[in-house]
């Protein structure tokens, strides 16, 4: 197993492993990778969605996904599908994952099958840089914040509207995301590292709980331009066979719409449902 950093704040390649044959020291060492780099695209894989549920167990149980139907036979894998004639791209903004939810997932495991000639890469960025950052003033205020994060996507326009326009992919029940809303602080301690992490996003976070809307957007949105600073970021460039895993409790992600006129297809699936703290 070869592992090689990506960047210097975040992400790793890894190379010279098949995760359908890994041993448990391998599984360990590939573990304390995922802790350490936060990111990995892992290259090579031949993966059935078989074989994706038992890569993901590793990490945890499955996750739901309200939005866009399960694949046959596998409820809880989903393709990630932008046609050659669509314009718009499913999570094409900053955000970590199903934060509407009260138990968001560990980890994210995204799987290429297609993917354009060029484009269509995926942006990451690094939370507890983000949070370490920071002024001693602002974490000090942002310590007794909680975020209150709603699935609608009111300010990328609404979700049922971002979704209409995603053609091949299953989506449904999109007119009812605002009733998916859950309250999270927007600094959580990691759970195997100890480390404290941002954890809003423009996207998902509407309100500081105790707080109105509009009192709240100056703060979000400062916060998610420092965030999402270049020297927080790594970039995945996809080929097929490369599966991504990512810790959603200490990053973002971006997927960029960069290639239109080019099909992308991946499998996506989340796992290890956790109340943050």
């Amino acid at each position: 197993m070869h592992i090689t950093p990506l960047a210097g704040a975040l992400g790793a390649q890894v190379n010279g492993v098949s995760l359908s044959a890994l041993d448990d020291a391998g599984w360990r060492t590939l573990h304390r990778a995922f802790l350490d780099y936060q990111v990995l695209a892992i290259r090579g894989q031949q993966l059935e969605p078989a074989d994706l549920m038992q890569v993901g167990g590793r990490f945890g149980e499955p996750c739901p996904y309200p939005f866009v139907t399960g694949i046959k036979g596998f409820p809880h894998i989903f393709e990630v599908v932008k046609e050659e004639s669509e314009t718009t791209n499913f999570g094409g903004s900053w955000h970590s994952d199903t934060t509407y939810l009260a138990k968001p997932p560990t980890a994210t495991l995204l799987y290429a099958l297609e993917t354009p000639a060029y484009g269509g890469d995926t942006l990451f960025a690094n939370m507890y840089a983000a949070y370490e950052a920071l002024s001693e003033g602002m974490r000090a205020m942002l310590a007794g914040l909680v975020g209150v994060n709603s699935a609608a996507l009111k300010y990328g326009g609404g979700r049922a509207t971002m979704h209409s326009q995603i053609a091949g992919m299953k989506v449904h029940d999109t007119e009812q995301a605002e009733a998916y809303e859950a309250e999270h602080p927007i600094v959580r301690t990691h759970p195997d590292t100890g480390r404290k992490a941002l954890y809003l996003s423009r996207s998902h976070t509407v309100r500081f709980r105790g707080m109105t809307e509009a009192e709240s957007r100056p703060l979000v949105e400062f916060l998610q331009a420092h965030q999402t600073k270049p020297e927080f970021t790594c970039r995945v460039r996809w080929e097929p066979g490369t599966l991504t895993v990512w810790d959603n409790r200490c990053t973002q992600h971006s997927a960029v719409n960069d290639y239109h006129g080019q099909r992308r297809r991946m499998r996506r699936l989340t796992v290890g449902p956790q109340v943050p703290r």
